[in-house]
């Protein structure tokens, strides 16, 4: 195929695009044809965790502390991609 550069745009729910992402990190093309896509879901949960007012808390123990506006408590390990501070995140 050839020509100009096309966008195509799809449509996931939350859930999908969680396994999507799952998907392209274990993938041996993360940092290749996938990256792109990568990083657009990254900023997808970026804006999401921000409008759900998510805080984020590095524990003690390594774990990762994450509150949302409504007190919900998640404690789970750091995902590869995630360091602290999360990759520049206030």
């Amino acid at each position: 195929m050839s020509g100009p550069e096309s966008n195509i745009i799809i449509r996931l729910n939350t859930f999908q695009s969680g396994i999507l992402m799952a998907v392209i990190m274990e993938s041996e093309h993360k940092d290749g044809p996938l990256k792109n896509v990568y990083e657009q879901l990254i900023e997808i949960k970026k804006q999401l965790e921000k409008e759900a007012g998510v805080e984020k808390e590095l524990l003690p123990n390594g774990l990762l502390k994450l509150t949302d506006k409504d007190g919900n408590t998640i404690v789970r390990p750091p995902m590869d991609w995630e360091g602290f501070p999360f990759r520049g995140e206030k």
